[in-house]
């Protein structure tokens, strides 16, 4: 991948990476990202993560909503079970997870779920 692909691609992620409440229901969010296909065009994913079963003002109920949001970007940024990454999709998936797990955690603005993220 070229210096200058690898920019763009990096733009068209950080540019189509939003997150939103999932209308009536406060205790889902979608999360959704532009990340890289095996063929190397891009296309927009998106997951909704369900949490009205998790009590988030407990450590594990962070811990058990953290790690639906952790994999669910790992989904919408494209990580596929035994597959490897070459460096720069590698980084391209590092930005995009950092960045979903981020703001999914800003958009339920839950104090120990924002603990949690910063010690992770």
């Amino acid at each position: 991948m070229s210096r200058i692909t690898s920019v763009v691609a990096g733009a068209i992620v950080a540019a189509a990476l939003s997150f939103a409440s999932a209308g009536a229901d406060p205790a889902t969010i979608t999360m959704s990202a532009t990340a890289p296909t095996e063929t190397g065009m891009y296309q927009v994913k998106a997951v909704k993560v369900a949490f009205a079963d998790v009590d988030l003002s407990t450590a594990q109920g962070a811990a058990v909503l953290l790690d639906r949001i952790d994999a669910a970007a790992r989904m919408i940024c494209g990580e596929r079970a035994g597959r490897t990454m070459d460096e720069a999709r590698a980084k391209i998936f590092a930005t995009c997870r950092t960045r979903a797990v981020h703001y999914a955690v800003k958009d339920v603005d839950a104090p120990q779920l924002t603990q949690l993220t910063a010690v992770r």
